[in-house]
């Protein structure tokens, strides 16, 4: 193999380390020049390296509303500025803002034929105990949908089916616990590489003390991501004294929680007052989830992902 070959990727590798499937690569590069192949002797597709990151930014640009043909022709630089300004004006017209709210709020393309039967083809997966066809399903909805839609339109649903499929006894605990480790190592590798190239405030993302479910987090992390919002994750059951240091050294604009139904009302309410003592009075505590409470003075509590991203939203046009 020569020197060259063994510094680029084949379509597949690329897809790999992307997330983006082969397919919808083919697609951009066939409609509009990105991202750019070479032939090698055998006729295959091979990528520089270097086009990992710029997919991945040109993900990260896709998901705060553009469209493919608005990135044509674009440089690495000026994705980085879209990216920077994604809550601002600048990024789409009135029309096109109308039509991604639109899709944020399950339009026309969720609702088509192409997306019917997903659920059944998840859970099927599910209970096969088939991470490689869940994590597909997963990839091809990713692709097809932004952000905000898959958190709310796919991963959102998906769980609750799997608490009433373990309800009515088509799936076991083992089946529950397989398919969410699954989510989660996706919504972590789709939510990282966003941060990583994001440009707005640090923001961190936590559980309190006794709260070992993170999955509504990731989700969290997902949408503050493409806020263009650099996470700082430091996961579930974290003492409050733990999450008020980590805003302090990292230099956090604001700190949001996740509390699932299983949080303790009382205590949650104990350790939120808490964390309010410990940090700066200018510093946003969000919370959200089914078991965060609403009256807790100097905490937000947000409704849904939704106002989440719309939060995170305000930051950018601070």
């Amino acid at each position: 193999m020569s020197t060259e070959e063994e510094a680029t990727l084949n379509i597949g590798a690329l897809s790999m380390a992307t997330g983006v499937p082969v397919e919808t690569i083919r697609t951009w590069e066939r409609r509009y020049g990105f991202p750019r192949s070479r032939r090698n002797e055998a006729g295959h597709r091979i990528y520089d390296l270097e086009t990992i990151e710029h997919l991945r930014l040109i993900t990260a640009v896709l998901a705060v509303g553009y469209r493919p043909s608005q990135l044509q022709g674009r440089s690495r630089e000026e994705l980085e500025e879209l990216l920077e300004h994604s809550g601002t004006d600048e990024s789409e017209s009135a029309e096109e803002q109308a039509g991604d709210k639109a899709s944020r709020n399950g339009g026309e393309s969720l609702r088509s034929a192409e997306s019917e039967g997903w659920l059944e083809r998840w859970l099927d997966a599910v209970g096969q105990l088939d991470r490689e066809r869940l994590e597909g399903q997963m990839r091809l909805d990713w692709s097809r949908m932004n952000a905000l839609g898959f958190v709310e339109e796919r991963v959102g649903p998906f769980l609750v089916a799997l608490g009433e499929g373990w309800a009515s006894g088509r799936l076991s605990v083992l089946h529950e616990h397989f398919a969410s480790e699954c989510v989660r190592d996706f919504l972590a590798a789709a939510w990282r590489p966003l941060s990583d190239m994001a440009r707005g405030n640090k923001v961190i993302l936590a559980t309190l003390s006794g709260e070992q479910h993170c999955l509504g987090l990731h989700m969290a992390a997902l949408i503050a991501a493409v806020a263009n919002q650099r996470v700082v994750f430091i996961g579930a059951n974290s003492p409050v004294e733990d999450i008020a240091a980590a805003a302090q050294q990292s230099g956090a604009h604001g700190i949001a929680l996740s509390m699932s139904q299983y949080a303790n009302p009382a205590a949650s309410r104990a350790f939120l007052e808490t964390l309010r003592e410990l940090t700066d009075p200018k510093l946003d505590i969000v919370v959200g989830g089914s078991g965060a409470p609403d009256d807790v003075s100097g905490v937000q509590k947000l409704g849904g992902f939704e106002d989440y991203y719309e939060f995170f939203q305000t930051w950018q046009r601070r």
